[in-house]
C-alpha cells in the first residue's frame, strides 16, 4: 500500500507562523538596505552626469549644461532634482551665438539639437534632492570645464551643494544622520559632503552640518 505524505492543517499554520514572523523581523533591515542603496546610486548618478557634462564641453570646447527636467525634454527651472535631468550642448549648431545660447535652458529643436543624456524620476518615499548653496536650476560647463550655475531667476554662481534626503528625516531620532551632499567646486569637479567632527551629520562646504528640511 503506498502513503501519501504532507502537511498537516497545524504544520501548515506553524510553518505560516514562523514565516510572518521572520518577515515582520526582515522587513525593517530590508528597508533601510533599499534606502541606502537609493541613496548611494542617485548620489553616483548625478555625479556621473557632471562629470560628463564637464568632460562633453572640455571635448567640445562649447558650453554643456544639466537642468533639472521634470519631463526630461525641457528644463523645469525649479530647484528640485528629484524629478529628474537632462544634459545638453547649450548652444546652437551653426556657429552663430544667439541671446538663448549657453543660458543653462535647453531651448529645443530652434537652437540646441543636442540631448546628451535624460534621466529620470528619482525613486523613493519622501526624497529632497536640491541646491541648497544657490537654489541651482541649470549647471553650465564651459571649453574649460569651469561651472556657472543659474537659479530660477537667472542670477548666477560658481558652486552649488546638492543635498539629499530621504523618508528617514521624518522618522529617525537624528533626522539629519542620513542627509548627503555632492558639492560642486569652482573648478567643475564635485567631491562627497563627509562627516569630518565625526557627530554623525555630515557637512556642506563650509563645514557646517547638512540640515535636511
Amino acid at each position: 500500500m503506498k502513503h501519501s505524505y504532507g502537511l498537516t492543517l497545524i504544520e501548515l499554520m506553524v510553518t505560516l507562523a514562523v514565516f510572518a514572523i521572520v518577515a515582520v523581523l526582515a522587513f525593517p533591515g530590508f528597508k533601510l538596505y533599499q534606502q541606502n542603496s537609493n541613496r548611494v546610486s542617485q548620489i553616483n548618478d548625478l555625479i556621473a552626469t557632471f562629470n560628463l557634462a564637464r568632460s562633453e564641453a572640455v571635448k567640445r570646447n562649447l558650453a554643456v549644461s544639466v537642468c533639472a527636467s521634470a519631463n526630461q525634454a525641457s528644463c523645469s527651472k525649479v530647484n528640485d532634482w528629484t524629478t529628474g535631468w537632462i544634459v545638453f550642448v547649450d548652444d546652437n549648431l551653426n556657429g552663430v551665438t544667439e541671446a538663448t545660447d549657453g543660458n543653462g535652458v535647453f531651448d529645443g529643436a530652434a537652437n540646441e539639437t543636442t540631448l546628451l543624456q535624460a534621466h529620470g524620476r528619482l525613486s523613493g518615499a519622501n526624497v529632497v534632492y536640491s541646491d541648497i548653496a544657490n537654489a541651482a536650476v541649470a549647471v553650465r560647463f564651459n571649453g574649460r570645464g569651469m561651472p556657472t550655475v543659474f537659479d530660477a531667476s537667472a542670477s548666477t554662481a560658481t558652486t552649488a551643494t546638492f543635498m539629499r534626503c530621504d523618508d528617514r528625516r521624518n522618522t529617525d531620532s537624528n533626522p539629519d544622520a542620513n542627509a548627503r551632499a555632492i558639492i560642486l567646486t569652482t573648478s567643475g569637479r564635485t567631491r562627497l559632503s563627509r562627516d569630518s567632527d565625526k557627530n554623525g551629520v555630515q557637512e556642506n562646504a563650509t563645514n557646517v552640518n547638512l540640515k535636511c528640511p
